[in-house]
């Protein structure tokens, strides 16, 4: 993995929002990357940064956020496990669909927009 303490100062330097977003963007990375099967020091270094990305957003620290960051490591400890490929894959696009949700970046429906 690159350089935690580089990584952290430029990821500081944005919003939180546009921080969020770039975590949403690294989970999806690693969906399509297990999907890929992307090579395995590729895919445990991507997710050692997201779990680094996931501890620095403390405008959004939250439970759910800690638990995906305690997911995010056990997949990390357990890789690569062949048939979980694709469980990967779908938990880090649920992950990245929710974290756009906490972020504020989607735009949330109204109900007149509904009608």
């Amino acid at each position: 993995m690159r350089d935690v303490d580089s990584l952290r100062e430029r990821y500081l330097r944005d919003t939180a929002q546009v921080r969020m977003g770039h975590l949403a963007s690294d989970l999806l990375r690693l969906a399509n990357w297990a999907r890929m099967r992307r090579s395995d020091e590729a895919v445990l270094d991507l997710m050692g940064e997201i779990a680094w990305l996931m501890e620095w957003n403390e405008e959004f620290a939250c439970e759910e956020l800690a638990d995906m960051q305690r997911e995010i490591c056990h997949w990390r400890r357990i890789w690569p496990v062949e048939a979980a490929c694709s469980l990967l894959t779908f938990r880090a696009q649920r992950m990245s669909d929710r974290i756009l949700e906490l972020s504020g970046l989607l735009e949330q429906p109204t109900s007149e927009a509904a009608v």
